[in-house]
């Protein structure tokens, strides 16, 4: 036992196995030489086999069905030839059934023990294979999500590159065609409209790339500070200074997240409420809270012109459109679900068409 404690401490495991077996069928046969046949000793060479098919396994079963013939050849000897290598030590007929009743007690319990922990090491090996099966299933489940979301991005990517280039090269060739300063000045308008567009939309190309290759870097945000930053960026949007931004959000609110990550959500779900607006109504406004209870719920509200019920559950999609006077390339909010997503978040929407809409995140603590 010490020689094979010392050999496993130095990493020498296979050493171990065979000094371990080696001595133990050696003892068992110098034991079972020098008692009479009827105590049972000899049955521990079955223990000896059972616990060398646990210890080398299916891997190196050779190896196991080996020092099972040892084993098996040390019974034959012992029970087919009279000789003792140490004294001969006799006993009486009662203490021999006694003897027996302890050997095939001590071996069953052994033999039992080794092929328990070889159905066990089968059974783990059994779950670890179901485990990587459904690791398997759901890397394929992401990889043919991704391949769908690829074929969708470089088809949708494509068209919405090449309109406002189209739509530049057509601007550029009428404004070559005229002499009037102010249709010139007009063609400068759109083209620079474009331009904003076209810009806009690289951008969501780089949050999108940023988001799925970035590493999550975590840092202690103040919410409310962030929010205000936000709001201040998105201060010379068209209409901005027609619609009330209320931050509502305790100043001593800090979340542990990714600073940048969270700027592109309250970025996008911003300047969404901004640009479907509603200027009809008395006082348009923005309204964003929040309430800490087993994680973080912010809501970002608005009474604009809100969201057609029947558009609700596929906003989050790839270059989804939900409203006409839409613009954009319909990649916003596919970003913001998939950056929450990374940073541990999630995002939901409740919305009636006509009066506003209320998109909810939850952050966790940590």
């Amino acid at each position: 036992s010490v020689l094979t404690y010392i050999l496993n401490y130095f990493n020498q495991i296979g050493l171990a196995k065979i000094t371990g077996l080696v001595f133990f069928n050696v003892l068992i046969f110098l034991v079972a030489s020098s008692e009479p046949f009827e105590t049972g000793i000899h049955l521990h060479f079955f223990s000896a086999g059972a616990v060398a098919v646990v210890i080398y396994g299916f891997e190196e079963w050779e190896k196991g069905v080996g020092f099972i013939a040892f084993s098996l050849v040390l019974y034959l000897t012992v029970f087919l030839f009279s000789f003792d290598f140490i004294d001969y030590r006799p006993f009486t007929h009662e203490q021999s059934r006694i003897f027996f009743v302890i050997n095939i007690t001590v071996t069953c319990i052994i033999s039992t023990y080794s092929f328990f922990l070889f159905s066990k090491i089968n059974y783990n090996i059994e779950q670890l294979m179901l485990l990587n099966q459904q690791l398997m299933k759901e890397q394929n489940e992401r990889l043919e999500k991704v391949n769908g979301e690829l074929d969708r991005f470089v088809y949708s990517a494509s068209h919405d590159l090449r309109a406002p280039l189209s739509s530049l090269t057509g601007l550029i060739t009428l404004s070559g065609m005229t002499t009037d300063i102010q249709e010139i000045r007009e063609y400068h308008v759109h083209m620079q409209n474009r331009i904003v567009v076209m810009d806009k939309f690289i951008k969501e190309i780089i949050d999108y790339s940023r988001n799925a290759r970035g590493e999550v870097l975590c840092e202690q945000i103040n919410l409310k500070q962030l929010v205000d930053e936000v709001a201040d960026s998105l201060k010379f949007v068209k209409d901005s200074d027609e619609i009330v931004v209320f931050n509502k959000i305790d100043e001593s609110v800090e979340v542990q997240s990714d600073v940048y990550r969270l700027k592109v959500v309250f970025s996008n779900l911003i300047s969404n409420a901004i640009k479907y607006h509603d200027l009809s109504k008395d006082k348009p406004y923005i309204l964003i809270s929040c309430d800490k209870n087993h994680g973080y719920h912010i809501n970002v509200e608005d009474n604009g012109i809100g969201i057609p019920e029947e558009h609700q559950s596929k906003i989050f999609d790839m270059f989804y459109r939900a409203h006409d006077r839409s613009e954009g390339s319909g990649l916003g909010l596919y970003i913001v679900k998939e950056t929450l997503t990374k940073i541990g978040g999630q995002i939901s929407v409740a919305s009636e068409h006509g009066k506003g809409s209320t998109f909810s995140i939850t952050l966790p603590l940590a």
